[in-house]
């Protein structure tokens, strides 16, 4: 790795700062406005280099490793609200404010955001619309590029690019919102966006199921989906993820959980927890209610980005495959939540683990992943084992458009080289 670096020209200290992956910048860019923005990577690409957009360096370990030394540029200077016609329930801010300032300024209008980001009090809104984060209310409430409606962003030609508009039923143009949203800063670096928001609710509640395994969770899925019920959540843990999770909200946790989030008026939720009890056949499960479901919902966000072994996986399949992926996997190696209504587990390994081992584990799940229609991507794990465990997935043949569009937005491949979909095969 380090015959490596050196051969490429990296910097051997950490004076600019880290990109991720044991890697450093050879310099930083600290931009306070958008045209200082474009100068930054103007001279950068003038000077043949490569510009790595950073906000909150919350996710520096995530994707393939920095393919060529470049430059730092640090947005979260550029962090104004630029338009918030509250009434009409949408909001334009730059990219490098925190999740957490961009909350509260919507809580003071009784709104909010419709993702949940962990770390937020870190994460700026660039860096959670470019890694596409997601968590526990993506049933309910839907994904980032469900969420904006418009996006200004900064090209290798160091120009700045807008896509959509500020109203939600906007259609001209090219896609733009929905194409920067999960492109990890590999087309451009987004330097403003829009957003729908929504009120917050008027209540809440939390539905903490213990059960004996995984076997009736496609049962209850199913009867979700046929039910009155409109869950904003539906999550399964396994033990080893249970005790992790349970802890914040002083809950037991051990044993396999459903855990049901429920979120509307006050009369509405009420009605729905009676419904569950219902159609549940059970009443020996816990109800956290609105202020007391705080916590709880925090570590159901926050799991994914907790360390507790040597690497993580996300995998996405059918929601009726779920269950069987997770039979499998014993507690004592691994700490599982299944955003289960939506079909995404993510995987936490626990204790130690060898390269070999990861390999073999990461190969056998994949392909059950790939063979039920999904895939299976590791989010988290040594730089030193990332091409083997090949961290974005089986290949599939959308990848060629990928490439294509980038080679169309960045034909000089100055914006995250390395890291893209793809650029490991």
């Amino acid at each position: 790795m380090k015959r490596e670096a050196d051969a490429l020209g990296w910097p051997e200290t950490s004076g600019a700062g880290p990109l991720g992956d044991g890697r450093f910048a050879t310099a930083v860019h600290r931009p306070s406005t958008v045209d200082e923005l474009c100068d930054a990577v103007r001279a950068e690409v003038e000077n043949s280099g490569a510009v790595y957009p950073q906000g909150g360096a919350s996710a520096l370990d995530y994707g393939r490793p920095p393919g060529r030394p470049g430059a730092a540029v640090d947005v979260s200077s550029l962090n104004r609200i630029v338009d918030y016609p509250h009434a009409d329930m949408t909001i334009t801010v730059q990219a490098g404010m925190s999740v957490a300032a961009l909350q509260g300024i919507l809580a003071e209008q009784n709104q909010r955001l419709l993702i949940d980001v962990p770390r937020p009090d870190r994460a700026t809104l660039g860096g959670a619309l470019a890694t596409g984060v997601c968590g526990p209310r993506r049933l309910g409430l839907g994904r980032p590029r469900d969420s904006i409606i418009g996006v200004s962003f900064v090209t290798s030609n160091a120009v700045e690019v807008k896509g959509g508009g500020r109203v939600v039923k906007n259609v001209a143009g090219y896609d733009f919102p929905k194409l920067l949203t999960g492109s990890m800063g590999t087309l451009g670096i987004i330097t403003q966006a829009t957003l729908k928001v929504r009120p917050l609710p008027g209540a809440s509640a939390l539905i903490w199921l213990r059960a004996d395994g995984p076997e009736r969770l496609d049962e209850w899925l199913v009867g979700f989906g046929a039910s009155a019920l409109r869950p904003v959540a539906v999550e399964f843990l396994n033990p080893t993820a249970a005790r992790i999770i349970a802890g914040a909200a002083g809950l037991a946790g051990d044993s396999w959980t459903l855990v049901v989030g429920i979120e509307d008026d006050v009369n509405s939720v009420a009605w729905q927890v009676d419904r569950f009890r219902t159609e549940i056949g059970r009443s020996d499960f816990d109800v956290l209610r609105d202020e007391a479901t705080a916590p709880l919902w925090k570590a159901l966000t926050e799991f994914q980005v907790e360390t507790p072994g040597a690497f993580a996986c996300s995998a996405s399949l059918r929601p009726s495959r779920v269950a069987a992926f997770l039979a499998d996997l014993p507690p004592e190696r691994w700490a599982l939540q299944a955003h289960a209504g939506v079909g995404v587990v993510r995987m936490q390994a626990i204790g130690e683990w060898s390269e070999d081992e990861a390999a073999a584990a990461v190969a056998a799940k994949r392909a059950q992943a790939v063979g039920d229609g999904g895939n299976l991507i590791v989010t988290r794990c040594p730089t030193s084992w990332k091409a083997r465990l090949r961290v974005w997935g089986e290949p599939r043949a959308d990848w060629a458009l990928g490439r294509a569009v980038k080679a169309a937005l960045d034909p000089r491949n100055v914006m995250n080289p390395g890291r893209f979909v793809g650029e490991d095969e």
